[in-house]
């Protein structure tokens, strides 16, 4: 057909993006049915920087924050006694779904206390802040 034209290599990205996003979505709405966390919260995307990332000018950078992960003891607890296998089993799927052919994909947690307190003895680790980079091709 004369009109037919290829999908272009950014509406191909973006789409294989946003698919990965929804099933992350429906996972951490399951994760949440199913009592294994109490609630998710994902950053938006910024046009600008998904723009940027379309256009291999940037890497994306977002958040995924995990409250109340049912696995939280058994992770501090494995990590303190220097086990490498730890069952973030929430981060594991999200890598998967997130993972797009030829990108590199980096996800770094970070252990965080919601409330506020001066006192260090105090802290106590209530939510997984996932970072999420997928870098430029």
């Amino acid at each position: 057909h004369p009109d037919y034209r290829p999908p272009s290599r950014s509406s191909d990205l973006q789409s294989n993006l946003q698919s990965g996003l929804d099933a992350v979505d429906k996972l951490n709405s399951i994760l949440v049915e199913k009592g294994l966390i109490a609630q998710c919260e994902r950053s938006e995307l910024e046009s600008e920087s998904l723009a940027d990332w379309v256009a291999d000018a940037s890497d994306l950078q977002f958040s995924i924050a995990l409250d109340e992960d049912a696995t939280l003891g058994a992770q501090i607890l494995l990590q303190e006694q220097g086990f490498r296998l730890i069952p973030n089993f929430a981060r594991y799927a999200i890598a998967v779904l997130l993972q797009q052919e030829g990108q590199k994909l980096t996800l770094e947690e970070y252990y965080m206390d919601t409330n506020y307190n001066s006192d260090p003895d105090l802290f106590e680790v209530k939510e997984v802040l996932l970072n999420v980079v997928l870098e430029s091709k």
